[in-house]
This record gives structure tokens, sequence and C-alpha cells, in this order.
């Protein structure tokens, strides 16, 4: 008996010393389509679903006549599990979310007896087939679907020890991950995780992220964006019109939105710094000619001043009217509210009352009003308190206002200029605010009716409220719209 077990020790050390010479070059090998009914390959476990083959750079993950570690030796000893963690092992590009199953390829080197390899899901129970049976003293190999297991391993055993390898050449993921009808996700730090590119006629307008949700629950979203960590101008949403912009095209977008019929919000956000942000960038100098925010705080506030609800880089414009509404003192049902003076210039003004001495009268001029208004163009206003008296403004300029009275009585008084950095504003420009979208837009119900009446009037419109085709002709609106339906050209390949 001492006699046979020394005749295996030496055996089974020969083949050890032999297995260490043998060079088993790394190459790749056909994967299997893998579907989870039948007909297909079926792994260990059933997996739900179909899965997104994704390829990787072949690589051998584990090859135990290296030196001893997680991924070298020793060899497989018989009927002892080993488990290897697949994506912490020496090969790149392996993600640790989303795998459903590893492809690998298994090899035996040079046993020293007949046996065969069973491979499993770390976690799971080992199952009654083998993936790989190998010969004595051969090198043998078989490609193998090894499902995921827990902490994204695998369990390797044999029943006779042996040495052995594990290639891979890519992964099954339960997200698709692959270039599949122009849309793929990567693992690349330094490109894009999602990519989406859809030229399909179903989708309304050319979009590349159409996203549909039938849910009635409260709260429910079509796209959700989570930012878990991020640093400076980090963003759940960035929204980006693109460098090539069809010559006339109609209010390019980073971010639109649009809410439905009733009380829906086209863009909700929240966020300690701002909610909504975005900005306009020139496409052919790259210049961003305006930006905005909705509910603006500016990272830190400083003492004594209060978030934005609404902050522009450039001017803001509207087709109402620019309101503020106080609550009533009295009436909880009801509020006050003003509309804010509206003219052809960027008015500045400061206001007080005083008081002639010797029928004169000296009115400094504010430093804020000083620093912004411009030089030309002082209006000065005088009124009289108490008692009738006859007025002369015998200096007015960013430092002082120098007034004369024929009796000492006391007076308030208004300063009117102009602000410096817009003083040469024009009421009178060409707009593209009225024209329609398409021909086949409606007169839009937000215009007031004497806007809408006026629209009529001046051609855009038809009575019935559609778009009047032969002012669309003669201005060209047909051409813009035309250009906007036909498609962009595709990007240079990189």
């Amino acid at each position: 008996m001492r006699r046979a077990v020394l005749v295996s020790l030496v055996l089974l050390a020969s083949s050890s010393l032999l297995a260490q010479q043998v060079d088993i070059p790394l190459s790749n090998w056909t994967v299997p389509p893998y579907r989870a009914a039948s007909p297909g390959i079926t792994p260990m476990v059933d997996l739900d679903g179909p899965r997104a083959f994704i390829p990787v750079q072949p690589c051998r993950i584990v090859d135990t006549r290296l030196a001893n570690g997680l991924y070298g030796g020793p060899a497989l000893a018989a009927n002892v599990n080993r488990t290897f963690e697949i994506p912490a092992g020496p090969c790149l590009g392996i993600p640790t979310l989303g795998i459903s199953a590893y492809s690998l390829s298994i090899g035996a080197i040079l046993p020293p007896a007949d046996g065969f390899l069973t491979a499993w899901p770390a976690g799971s129970t080992q199952p009654v087939v083998s993936q790989l049976n190998f010969l004595t003293n051969e090198v043998v190999a078989n490609a193998a679907i090894v499902p995921n297991g827990d902490n994204n391993s695998i369990t390797v055993r044999v029943n006779v020890g042996t040495h052995i390898y594990i290639d891979i050449n890519g992964y099954f993921s339960s997200s698709w991950t692959g270039i599949i009808n122009n849309f793929y996700l990567t693992h690349n730090s330094t490109a894009p995780v999602a990519n989406f590119h859809n030229d399909s006629t179903g989708c309304p307008q050319g979009c590349a992220l159409w996203a549909t949700s039938h849910s009635t629950s409260i709260g429910a979203q079509a796209i959700y964006a989570d930012l878990v960590t991020g640093g400076a101008n980090s963003a759940a949403v960035e929204g980006h019109q693109g460098s090539f912009i069809n010559l006339g095209s109609y209010n390019p977008s980073g971010v639109r939105g649009e809410g439905g019929p009733g009380l829906t919000n086209g863009v909700l956000g929240i966020s300690p710094y701002q909610a909504v942000a975005g900005s306009l960038i020139n496409s052919t100098t790259g210049a961003e000619l305006t930006w905005g925010i909705l509910g603006a705080s500016m990272g830190v506030d400083s003492p004594g001043t209060a978030p934005w609800g609404v902050f522009s880089g450039g001017s803001m414009g509207a087709v109402g009217v620019k309101a503020f509404l106080d609550p009533h003192p009295t009436d909880p049902s009801r509020a006050i509210g003003y509309v804010s003076l509206e003219g052809p210039e960027a008015g500045t003004y400061f206001r007080g009352r005083a008081r002639f001495q010797n029928g004169m009268a000296r009115i400094p001029v504010p430093e804020h009003f000083r620093l912004v208004t411009d030089a030309e163009g002082l209006t000065v206003q005088i009124t009289p308190i108490g008692a009738m008296a006859s007025f002369a403004v015998l200096r007015m300029d960013l430092n002082e206002i120098v007034v004369q009275a024929s009796r000492n009585v006391e007076f308030s008084y208004l300063v009117q200029g102009v602000r410096a950095t817009y003083k040469d504003l024009d009421p009178f420009r060409g707009s593209a605010e009225f024209r329609p979208r398409s021909a086949d837009a409606k007169l839009p119900a937000w215009l007031s009716p004497a806007q809408q009446r006026r629209l009529i009037q001046n051609g855009t419109y038809r009575e019935d409220g559609t778009v009047n085709p032969e002012t669309a002709r003669r201005l060209g609106w047909d051409r813009v719209w035309a250009a906007r339906e036909r498609p962009a050209p595709e990007p240079a390949p990189e």
C-alpha cells in the first residue's frame, strides 16, 4: 500500500513539473449564443430574460502554475472548492455591476489521471454536471458560460488534483451594453457611460432617447437621474445642443420641458444650489451667448442676500407682463398683483424728500445710482408740499442736483436716468418669437386677445387660427420648417 501511494505521489510531482513547461497560448474562441429559454445554452442556474454579450480582450484570469496567490498557485486539490472573484483579477474592463454570467475557457494542464472539472456561481449549490472532462497527461480545455455568483465570483472544483487555467473573452450583462441599435454603454472612464443615437422614424421630431412611463403612481418619472457624487459644476442631467444647427432652425434646445394638460411640470429640479440651469452656446464661435438658472443660490449666499428664483446671465424677455404679488393683509383668498413699469429704455431712478433753505436745495446723488446710470439724459421732477412755489434746476449731474425755489417749502423729488450699459437699446427688433413652429401650428392660447388679433392682422395667422401660408412663403418660414425636418448629417467617425 505504501508503495502505491509513493508511486502516485511521484506521478503527481512529475505531472506538475511537466505542466510548468507547457506553453499554452492565449487565443479567442466562439461564444455560443445564450438565451434563458430553450433552444439555447442554459448554464448551471437559470437566468431570467435576455442578456447582452459584451466582449473583452481575451485575457487569462487564472493560472495555477504561477506563484501562489488568489489567481495563481497552488494546483487545485482533489474535491476541494476554490473561488475566484472575476472583476478583481488581473483582467481589466470587467465591471462589478449588472453581470449575469462570464464567457470562459477553462483548461486542465497535464492532469495525473482522468477526471472532470465543475464550475458554478459562488454561493450556489454545486451542479451535477461538469464543464470539462480531462484526460491523463493532456491539455484539455472547454468553453463554458458560468453565471455570476456571490461577490462577482465563481467556484471551481476538480475530482483529480491538477493545474488549471481560466481565460475570459466577455461577459453577459443584465443591461444592454453592446452596440445594439445605436445604443451602447461603456465601462471606459475616458468615454461616456451611455451613448444614444436614434434615427428611428417612430421617434417624434428625432430624438436620441425616448422614455415613456405609464405609471399612475404619485411621483412617477419617465427618466430619473441621481447624481450620487460630483465636484464643481456637476449635474444630474445636462443637455447640450450640438455644434451643427440647420440654418434658420427654430429654438434648438439643450434641455426643453413641456408639461402636458393639467398641472404638470415641463422641467422640475431640486438642488441646494440651483434647480434648473441652461446656457446657449454660439455654434460657430463657441462663445456663451446667454445663460439662466431657475432657483439659484449661486453656491454660498453672503449675509443679507437671498437666493434667486430666476437669474439670467443675459436679458430676460416675456410676451406678457412682468408682475409680482403680495398677500392680501386681511383676506387669505386674495392677493394684490402689481405690474412692472414698462418703457423703451432701461430706466434708473432715485427719489426722496427735502426742504429749501434760503431758496436753495442740494440733492446728493447716491453712489449706487451714479455707478449704473449714464451721465447724459438725466431728468428731475420737483413737487412742492404744503404751499405753492416755483422751481428751477440749476445743475444736474451724477454728483449733485442743485434746485432753486421761490419759497422755502418742503418738496419731493424724482431723479431719472438710463442704465449706462444698456443706453442704446432699440425698441424695434427682428423677431422669431411669434413665428409659428410649423405649418400645422395653431394661434397660441397663451397670448392675450389683443395680441392674437394683431397676429391675425399682420398676416401671421388666419382668422380660424391656422398659419397663413402666403406669409410663410413670403418670409421663408416654410424653408426653415423643411430644413428642420431634414436629418442632421452624421458626425465623422473618430
